[in-house]
């Protein structure tokens, strides 16, 4: 198993708005391709990082599950109309996509 996370600056005071397109992305896109309410999570810097950075969080089982993920999200046309809405709240150049692997803790996890 994967976990996924897109990570991203949001401008000063537009956190709600922020929010409030990714619940709109994860209706109109995010279930469309693969991605499962139930496994998103949102987090906000708190404590050692800034408060104005949002990272939007998922697991994936391969990556050939994450690769056509991304293909599906190239092809949605709310896809594109979710970044543009986004682009007057997200500091330019601050995202990144980042994988990571899930590795066992204990012997049978």
């Amino acid at each position: 198993m994967y976990i996924v996370r897109w990570e991203f600056q949001i401008r000063f005071g537009h956190q709600k708005e922020v929010i409030q397109l990714l619940r709109q992305w994860e209706f109109d896109v995010g279930q469309r391709i693969g991605f499962r309410a139930s496994s998103l999570r949102l987090l906000q810097g708190a404590v050692g990082a800034s408060r104005s950075s949002i990272e939007l969080e998922t697991h994936v089982d391969s990556l050939g599950d994450l690769e056509s993920a991304w293909e599906d999200m190239a092809k949605n046309p709310a896809h594109a109309d979710a970044m543009k809405s986004l682009e007057r709240f997200v500091v330019g150049g601050s995202d990144t996509w980042t994988v990571r692997t899930v590795l066992p803790l204990f012997e049978g996890d």
